[in-house]
C-alpha cells in the first residue's frame, strides 16, 4: 500500500481514466456488472482506506441509478426487463468511475500531487484545480461523516432504519455540507492571498518524481 502512495499521481490518474473508459465502453450490463464488482475487488485487495464508508456510499448511489432510470425509462414505454438492463448498466459504469477515482484521491496526498505537478512544469492554475479536486473531496467526505456523528449524537436515528429514511437523511446532511463545502473554499482562497499566491510566478518541486515519487534526501543522507 505504501508504494501506491508513492506511485506518480499521474500514472494512477492514466490507470483510472483508461479503467473507466473500458467500463463505459461496456456494451451491457453482463459485463458492466461484473467489470464494476472487479473493480470493488481492486479496492479490496489494496486494502484503500476508509473502504466501508465508500462502499455505502455506493450502494447508495446504485439505488438511486436504478431507481431514476427505472422510473424514467418506464415512463417512456421501456419494457420492465429492458429498463432494469439498462439501468444496471448506468449504474455499473458510476460505480467503477467512483471506484477507481477512490482509489487515486486515497492514495494521493496533496504533497505528491503538487510535486507531480511542479515537475511537469504545469501551469499554476492546473496544478491549484487538480490539487484542490483531488484533495477536497476527501475533506467533504470526512465532514459528511462528522454531520452524521453529530445527528447521532443529538439523538437521530440513521443506521438502523429502512433506505427511504436513509436516503432522506443523508439529503438533509446535504445543506451543512454546502454551508461547510463554502466556508472551506473560503479560507482555502484567503489563505492563497495571505501567502501571496500568484499565477505568474513559476514553481518547483522538492521531490523528484518519476515513475515513483522520491524525496531528495533518503532516510540516510537524513542520519548522517
Amino acid at each position: 500500500m505504501t508504494r501506491l502512495h508513492d506511485l506518480n499521481f499521474f500514472v494512477k490518474l492514466a490507470f483510472a481514466f483508461a479503467l473507466m473508459t473500458v467500463a463505459w465502453f461496456a456494451p451491457n450490463w453482463q459485463y458492466g456488472v461484473p467489470f464494476a464488482l472487479l473493480c470493488l475487488f481492486g479496492l479490496w485487495v489494496t486494502k484503500v482506506p476508509k473502504l466501508r464508508s465508500y462502499l455505502k456510499g455506493a450502494g447508495l448511489l446504485t439505488v438511486m441509478v436504478i431507481a431514476s432510470w427505472m422510473v424514467n425509462l418506464l415512463l417512456q414505454g421501456t419494457a420492465p426487463l429492458d429498463a432494469l438492463a439498462i439501468a444496471a448498466k448506468m449504474a455499473a459504469r458510476l460505480v467503477a468511475t467512483t471506484a477507481l477515482f477512490y482509489f487515486v484521491m486515497e492514495t494521493s496526498s496533496p504533497g505528491a500531487i503538487l510535486a507531480a505537478c511542479s515537475a511537469a512544469r504545469l501551469p499554476a492554475i492546473v496544478t491549484l484545480v487538480l490539487s484542490l479536486t483531488f484533495g477536497i473531496i476527501p475533506m467533504l467526505r470526512d465532514e459528511f461523516e462528522r454531520i452524521a456523528d453529530a445527528q447521532r449524537a443529538r439523538g437521530m436515528e440513521i443506521d438502523n432504519v429502512g433506505l427511504v429514511k436513509k436516503l432522506r437523511f443523508a439529503l438533509a446532511r446535504g445543506v451543512p455540507l454546502l454551508v461547510q463545502a463554502i466556508r472551506t473554499a473560503h479560507a482555502i482562497s484567503f489563505s492563497l492571498t495571505l501567502y501571496g499566491f500568484d499565477l505568474s510566478r513559476k514553481r518547483t518541486t522538492w521531490r523528484e518524481v518519476g515513475l515513483m515519487v522520491e524525496p531528495h534526501m533518503s532516510w540516510k543522507d537524513k542520519t548522517r
